[in-house]
């Protein structure tokens, strides 16, 4: 699995299998038809432990980090989901300034 293969810097958290599939049932019920996520394949592999952000692999697609909102959404905008096409580009682009943001 992916988070097998990066080592995440403070704030990011590799999830537990516990948190994996609380993530991934939160994010189904948040997703409204035409958000950008709607109907994807996702798995949990990483959060935040500061915020509600998460970090899921898309099967076949990169990586999103969602700001999970923890209620129903109407609105196709929300949850919050930032695209990366893959964990390194990720990991240059958000993991590392969210570090030195952290620390």
């Amino acid at each position: 699995m992916t988070a097998r293969i990066i080592d995440f810097l403070e704030p990011w958290v590799a999830l537990t299998d516990a948190q994996r599939s609380r993530f991934e049932e939160e994010l189904r019920r948040e997703l409204t038809p035409g958000h950008v996520l709607a109907g994807a394949a996702f798995r949990g592999i990483a959060r935040r432990q500061d915020c509600d952000d998460v970090l899921f692999e898309l099967v076949g697609d990169g990586v999103a980090v969602v700001h999970l909102t923890w209620s129903r959404e109407t609105d196709a905008r929300w949850p919050r989901t930032e695209r990366f096409a893959s964990l390194a580009e990720w990991a240059e682009r958000r993991m590392k300034p969210d570090h030195e943001d952290f620390v």
